[in-house]
């Protein structure tokens, strides 16, 4: 890479140095590393050129999900849902399954070479949302503690619902390309899916039993049990990979097991683990800007812009709207959930999974959508998340002073998810 791993690491310290301040403004670390990955490119500047075997940067996407993956479950804390979960529930029990089907419908009309469970693909790859992408929309303290955590919420644990989705749909989509039969495309399903959480339970269980009784015998120093998940996570892809199942299915099932186990036990135990994260999602990013991003621009066409446009708009929206009814939001609050449902890792990823593991015939229009879209997310999610949050504070300011008890301030407790690049404590 010569000059250009210089420059990238570069990049990497004087974002890590100044990121509180940087995230006042439009440069969140997708659209800068993103941007940069761009310029430095093959379609632009050719500081780096793209490797004749991308297997390395393939695994470090795969990395960065994994990780991501891990540590959201660790968060997960759902003795807190029952006290309070109406806005991320709803967020994801209703809303995420609508815009499913709006996105898959638009693409079925769009998109004519795709079949129908590629169509699908398409919806499912662009339903996660990613808080990385605008910072500042959950990190406010102006803005409601209330739709602050609805999305922190949604945003850690969407990817890990829409995953099992994934493979249903792609193992779907591959056979029937293939003229395979229901009965197998159902027993290949369920092994995927079966020997993942087995896996996923068992590796999380034991390894948080482990720490325990290592712990409490004083053998195990402190940063070192935060390296220790590091491991685990990385047993579990390799594992639920190497058994025939989905690797990032078991990551996120073990992040869930070993989170419950320890829950209280060791609060701090996860920081290494969401601070490599940190770092391997600002890398994927580049990595996206580099090979993806500059390519997808050349090969647009009116489909694909209109896609993009409409998946962070209208199909987003409309199910946000439809999954508050009841609640008596004001249309602000709903607008704010709507519009900041940006599109980023996972889209990435899984797109990526695709084009590794499959040989669809749709896969690269579907890589292609999924990279216009989460490019204009980079970008209109960045540039707005600031201001947008900020403007949204102000009509609330304005409003509760008027209006007192309003439902966008009602207390709620702390639905904990990991504290990874673009998510918070809701501390401010």
């Amino acid at each position: 890479m010569g000059y250009g791993l210089t420059i990238l690491t570069v990049f990497l310290f004087l974002y890590a140095v100044s990121s509180k301040r940087l995230s006042l403004t439009i440069l969140t670390g997708p659209l800068v590393f993103a941007s940069l990955g761009w310029l430095m490119g093959p379609v632009g500047l050719e500081i780096i050129e793209l490797p004749n075997d991308l297997e390395l940067t393939t695994r470090l996407l795969e990395s960065t999900l994994v990780l991501v993956l891990f540590t959201d479950a660790m968060g997960i804390n759902t003795s807190r849902w029952r006290e309070e979960a109406s806005v991320p529930g709803r967020l994801l029990g209703i809303g995420l399954p609508l815009t499913l089907i709006a996105g898959w419908g638009l693409a079925l009309l769009l998109f004519g070479d795709l079949e129908v469970w590629e169509a699908g693909l398409v919806a499912i790859i662009l339903a996660p949302t990613d808080a990385a992408l605008g910072q500042a929309v959950v990190s406010n303290p102006r803005v409601p503690e209330r739709i602050r955590q609805g999305l922190n919420v949604e945003s850690g644990l969407n990817d890990g619902i829409a995953l099992p989705v994934f493979f249903v749909f792609l193992e779907a989509a591959e056979a029937v390309e293939a003229s395979v039969t229901i009965r197998s495309v159902l027993g290949e399903i369920a092994q995927q899916l079966g020997l993942a959480v087995a896996v996923g339970l068992v590796l999380g269980w034991l390894a948080a039993k482990v720490i325990v009784w290592t712990s409490g015998r004083d053998w195990a120093a402190h940063g070192w049990r935060q390296v220790a998940l590091v491991g685990v996570a990385f047993a579990a892809w390799s594992l639920g990979d190497a058994v025939g199942g989905s690797g990032f299915i078991a990551a996120w099932v073990a992040g869930l097991a070993l989170g419950r186990t320890l829950r209280g036990l060791f609060p701090a135990i996860a920081e290494f683990a969401e601070g490599t994260g940190h770092i391997l999602t600002l890398l994927s990013f580049f990595a996206f800007g580099s090979f993806v991003l500059g390519e997808a621009v050349t090969q647009m066409t009116w489909e694909i812009g209109l896609y993009a446009v409409l998946s962070l708009t209208a199909i987003r929206i409309l199910p946000v709207v439809v999954s508050m009814v009841g609640l008596g939001l004001r249309a602000p609050s709903l607008l704010y959930l709507g519009w900041f449902g940006p599109r980023g890792l996972a889209s990435i990823i899984l797109v990526v999974t695709i084009l590794e593991k499959s040989s669809l015939s749709g896969a690269p229009t579907i890589a292609l959508i999924m990279a216009a879209t989460v490019g204009l997310s980079i970008y209109a999610h960045g540039v707005t998340a600031w201001w947008g949050s900020n403007r949204y504070a102000a009509w609330y300011e304005s409003r509760h002073a008027h209006h007192g008890e309003m439902p966008e301030n009602e207390s709620v407790p702390e639905v904990p998810v990991s504290r990874r690049l673009g998510h918070t404590d809701l501390e401010g």
